[in-house]
């Protein structure tokens, strides 16, 4: 999965806000709700490899993520405005030679 921020801002370059994103995913991963296998933040998007369990959608988890952390930069951190473009991006990955292959 994909995600950008809106308007493509860099948000992700300040450390409070790196930190705090890898904090949501963090709290996923402790819930058991989304393995989180493995994730990359630039500075004005993220990729998360994950495995969304069957009872999930992939919009579902993508809600967990993006509106737990949006909910959070604005109450921790007092960030004003929108975080996240509306849309992300997925490639599902059915076998695990595929995985090598998926970029």
């Amino acid at each position: 999965m994909t995600t950008r921020t809106a308007q493509s801002r860099a948000l992700f370059r300040t450390t409070c806000m790196a930190e705090l994103l890898i904090e949501v995913l963090r709290q996923q991963m402790r819930t058991r709700k989304i393995l989180i296998h493995d994730f990359v933040i630039m500075p004005d998007h993220v990729h998360v490899l994950m495995t969304v369990p069957p009872e999930m959608s992939v919009e579902r988890a993508m809600q967990l993520i993006k509106g737990g952390f949006s909910f959070r930069a604005k109450k921790e951190l007092g960030f004003c405005g929108e975080v996240w473009q509306r849309s992300y991006s997925d490639v599902q990955i059915f076998a695990r030679g595929e995985l090598s292959s998926a970029s």
